[in-house]
């Protein structure tokens, strides 16, 4: 694995830590279930990228942190979603946890790049093979 899907994995599980959510407080149980899965969502992705960093788990690594830095920053024009009320709910202040989320993506993206563009560049890079005697 390289370096770029280790650090996807970290910032995924420090996604996952950020968007725990420690209390319940006024949420109905099935809106702190629902976080609770999300911050579940980014642990699996983080363990399974650490294990085997395939193509889709690097883009479920991408797309999950996303959705819940889109979520975190344009929750406040859809109050009545749960997904917005649901990362209300995480550990760290929205604007941390909304920054970690984003860190996550970017980190995911830049290893799912060079996941898909390794095979390419080690194709094109590759010795040329050595010209044969040349046949008249």
């Amino acid at each position: 694995m390289s370096w770029s899907g280790w650090l996807a994995a970290l910032a995924l599980a420090v996604c996952a830590v950020a968007h725990f959510p420690l209390q319940r407080g006024d949420a109905s149980l099935r809106l702190h279930a629902f976080a609770l899965g999300l911050s579940v969502l980014c642990t699996v992705l983080a363990l399974l990228l650490a294990l085997r960093p395939v193509a889709v788990v690097l883009a479920g690594a991408v797309l999950v942190p996303t959705v819940l830095a889109g979520a975190q920053a344009y929750g406040s024009s859809y109050p009545a979603a749960s997904l917005s009320r649901a990362v209300d709910l995480a550990l760290a202040p929205p604007w941390l946890a909304a920054a970690v989320a984003v860190c996550a993506a970017l980190l995911a993206l830049v290893a799912l790049v060079f996941r898909v563009l390794a095979p390419i560049a080690s194709r094109q890079w590759a010795p040329a093979p050595e010209p044969g005697p040349v046949a008249e």
